[in-house]
């Protein structure tokens, strides 16, 4: 496989410099499905008072190119990068990019996502990814 068409995975949080509306949320999640189709890059955005938590999958510079624009977005603000590394194969194979609004979820079983998320402070980044796993196997299951 030549190195253009090798796959890398990356997990980060970050703060939202402002609280977005729904209306702002499902625009991001079009502008994102749309780029995303684009460059062959798939995943999952994660929301939840002021916090993102996202992972995404798919060739290697256009992987970097995302993180890049990400890093420069006025919309993020104290990323962390969780987890950035080749992979094998697609863990959201066929998903252009979804997202979950945790907001909308009230339930108890995603604390562990929420707290992370919302504290900014990621002294484990092994146990952030392993919770965003399980929520994204859930979510997988749901839709």
């Amino acid at each position: 496989m030549s190195a253009s068409m090798e796959l890398y995975r990356v997990a980060y949080v970050s703060n939202a410099t402002r609280a977005l509306g729904r209306q702002e949320l499902d625009s991001l999640l079009a502008t994102s499905r749309r780029n995303n189709e684009r460059d062959g890059i798939s995943g999952l955005l994660v929301y939840d008072a002021g916090a993102f938590m996202q992972v995404f999958e798919g060739p290697t510079e256009a992987i970097e190119s995302l993180v890049r624009r990400i890093e420069h977005d006025p919309r993020h603000t104290s990323i962390v990068f969780l987890s950035a590394g080749p992979i094998e194969q697609r863990y959201f194979e066929g998903w252009g990019m979804d997202m979950a609004n945790l907001d909308r979820v009230d339930d108890t079983t995603h604390d562990t996502l929420r707290e992370y998320m919302r504290s900014n402070h990621v002294s484990d980044r092994a146990t952030v990814f392993r919770a965003l796993r399980l929520f994204c196997e859930e979510h997988a299951r749901q839709g």
